[in-house]
């Protein structure tokens, strides 16, 4: 088994540790069960068809009719009535390219790097699905850890942590991030998604989620049993 990383992946590293298995960030020239976490190589046989690109991510999932908040690119005319917006870069990780756009005065001011803006959902709720195959589903809802969380950015470098979920909207959120999964064609991921009243929305699609002792474990059982399939 190869895992192929990205440069600065924890997860990754950590994930061919418990396995017991090789970890890269390019392909090595071994014929090895491959697995992209972070890395895009077209010939691995878990998550080859990989896309980082989030404009293109967002498109795909639009025209598989999976429920999305509205995106703009840079240029394009916006109604004033999709104000607030968020300003980020088509590739991103852990929302640490969010920028708030409150107004058009706002916007028409932005500076800065940005590809494309995302109309901003007042959330009651943010979850995690991680749909791993056929295998397993795990259900995550993100609660703050303190006062100080940031209410936007739902992530844990901004004081959030994630605790597992089971109650209401549960299945309905397992019917949605496999439909995500589906049209992106991947074989793994871990869908973010919000909830506004009983609305739900897709926001990405992580195909290298950071996690926790008990995920790994999860993630590491899951690539062996795909293994075994080949063997």
């Amino acid at each position: 088994m190869l895992i192929l990383r990205s440069r600065k992946s924890v997860t990754g590293r950590n994930l061919a540790k418990l396995a017991g298995c090789k970890c890269s960030s390019s392909y090595i020239g071994r014929d090895d069960f491959i697995i992209n976490y972070g890395a895009s190589y077209r010939n691995a046989n878990l998550n080859a068809n990989v896309e980082f690109n989030k404009i293109r991510v967002s498109k795909i999932l639009q025209n598989a009719g999976v429920s999305t908040p509205r995106i703009f690119l840079r240029g394009e005319n916006i109604p004033e009535e999709c104000f607030p917006l968020l300003a980020r870069k088509k590739y991103h990780s852990q929302g640490r390219d969010v920028k708030y756009i409150h107004n058009r005065l706002e916007l028409n001011s932005l500076r800065g790097d940005y590809d494309y803006l995302i109309q901003y959902i007042d959330k009651k709720s943010e979850y995690r699905v991680h749909v791993l195959g056929d295998y397993n589903i795990m259900v995550s809802v993100k609660i703050p850890i303190n006062e100080y969380s940031d209410p936007i950015v739902r992530a844990k470098r901004n004081g959030w942590k994630q605790v597992t979920y089971d109650r209401d909207y549960e299945s309905t959120l397992i019917d949605l991030g496999k439909g995500a999964i589906k049209a992106l064609h991947y074989d793994f991921g871990a869908v973010d998604i919000i909830r506004k009243g009983n609305k739900l929305y897709v926001l990405e699609i992580n195909a290298a989620p950071g996690l926790e002792p008990r995920k790994l474990q999860q993630y590491v059982e899951y690539f062996r049993h795909e293994q075994r399939k080949i063997l």
